[in-house]
């Protein structure tokens, strides 16, 4: 699932937005329809899949450092967005959730 996320949010929002981090338009269907950050997200679940995977204990007791770190850096995204879309992100925040995708729609 995590492999899922994170490939779909690069074929989505092509190879060049996502080492560049430039977007000429704000990518809301497929993936981005159910999360904002879904490489982000598909990121935490490899790292927890791995870790039950691999019985790596210690390294699930460092998970909490890695949502923390993600959360920061998404926040960080996320302003830096707002600041160049205005609106039409701010709208789009308010549609669809961050990381947590959300188990039932209105």
């Amino acid at each position: 699932m995590g492999a899922w996320f994170g490939i779909k949010g690069v074929i989505q929002t092509s190879l060049k937005i996502a080492e560049t981090h430039r977007a000429e338009r704000i990518v809301t269907t497929g993936v981005y329809s159910i999360v904002r950050h879904p490489q982000y997200l598909g990121g935490i679940l490899s790292h927890e899949g791995f870790s039950f995977l691999l019985s790596g204990m210690y390294s699930l007791l460092v998970t909490p450092l890695v949502i923390a770190l993600i959360y920061t850096i998404s926040w960080k995204e996320e302003n830096e967005l707002t600041k160049e879309f205005g609106q039409e992100y701010v709208d789009y925040k308010r549609k669809v959730p961050m990381l947590i995708p959300k188990v039932y729609h209105y």
